[in-house]
């Protein structure tokens, strides 16, 4: 095809196409419809239609091209999406809802967990017997777990499943930390043995936990590695490497004390008193992370270069 018709075609997709912000969705779009009308030119060249006529019927029947733009670029035409609406649009995208028998079943297993709980509190609370208090325990313990491999292994709308193995290591240190809280919990009952062995379960829990977070790769979807990059650099640790290393340093002193503590008060003053140790940690840990992101020396950004100026002398 020459002559008119294809400079026409050529010149209504460029007018179309002015000041919207090309993107490789848009450039295949324009790509497509420049084939297709093209091909609806050929046939009416050939149904006996002239090359100019032609054309223009071709883009006739066309209709409005603004609504297939404005379907690809999120907005008006020539506005660029902002962020959220980015954000939103792929998260409908890759929007990934949870199989009904999934949620059936971490329902149920929530309810065993639940149950499980509620009896366990009340056998040590009487001071009933200790294979129930057991029983209950176990079914606590290996309801928790499930819930936790069972979640791991579905993908979401953010996050590709974890592998299987790792699944099960997650659910299996969960575990291993419930048992261990209970076993402390049985210190009136079964004596200062149990609570030492159960603290030693619960610190070989957080050891699994601390290996499989330090080993454990990016699971973010594309999409949302993405949405991180742009936002990349906004918080204070990233801003500040120096202080995110202060932190975790801070982090691990505090609660190396506070489990020491714990144990400490366990075998002296008991269970009832020894959690607030635990407590107090935690409050701690808070307030070095309230110190790190928002420090008392911190200047508000200037305007201009951003940098403070030097008293003259």
């Amino acid at each position: 095809m020459s002559g008119a018709g294809h400079s026409n075609i050529h010149r209504y997709l460029d007018e179309a196409f002015a000041g919207v912000a090309m993107t490789a969705e848009l450039q295949d779009l324009k790509e497509e419809i420049r084939s297709n009308l093209l091909a609806r030119v050929a046939e009416l060249k050939v149904a006996g239609v002239p090359e100019g006529e032609a054309a223009a019927t071709a883009v006739a029947e066309l209709g409005d091209l603004g609504e297939l733009i404005g379907q690809d670029t999120a907005g008006a035409a020539g506005d660029p999406a902002s962020p959220a609406v980015v954000q939103a649009r792929e998260y409908s995208r890759n929007r990934v809802k949870p199989r009904s028998g999934f949620v059936i079943g971490i329902v149920l297993l929530s309810v065993v967990a639940l149950a499980a709980l509620l009896l366990f509190v009340l056998v040590v609370g009487t001071s009933g017997g200790a294979a129930t208090a057991v029983l209950a325990g176990f079914a606590l313990a290996v309801s928790a777990g499930a819930v936790v491999t069972w979640s791991l292994r579905q993908e979401t709308s953010q996050n590709f499943p974890v592998p299987p193995r790792r699944a099960i290591s997650y659910g299996a240190a969960t575990a291993a930390a419930v048992v261990g809280l209970a076993l402390c919990s049985l210190v009136g009952a079964a004596g200062t043995g149990v609570m030492a062995a159960g603290i030693f379960v619960v610190l070989g829990s957080v050891v699994g936990f601390i290996k499989l977070g330090i080993s454990q790769t990016n699971r973010k979807k594309p999409w949302v590695r993405a949405v991180q990059r742009d936002f990349l650099g906004q918080d204070r640790f990233s801003q500040d490497p120096a202080s995110a290393a202060r932190f975790g340093i801070y982090t691990g002193v505090i609660w190396i004390v506070g489990f020491a503590l714990f144990v400490v008060l366990s075998f002296t003053v008991g269970i009832a008193w020894s959690w607030l140790a635990l407590l107090a940690a935690l409050a701690a840990t808070l307030v070095v992370l309230a110190r790190m992101l928002f420090p008392a020396n911190a200047h508000p950004t200037q305007k201009g270069n951003g940098a403070p100026r030097r008293p003259s002398t």
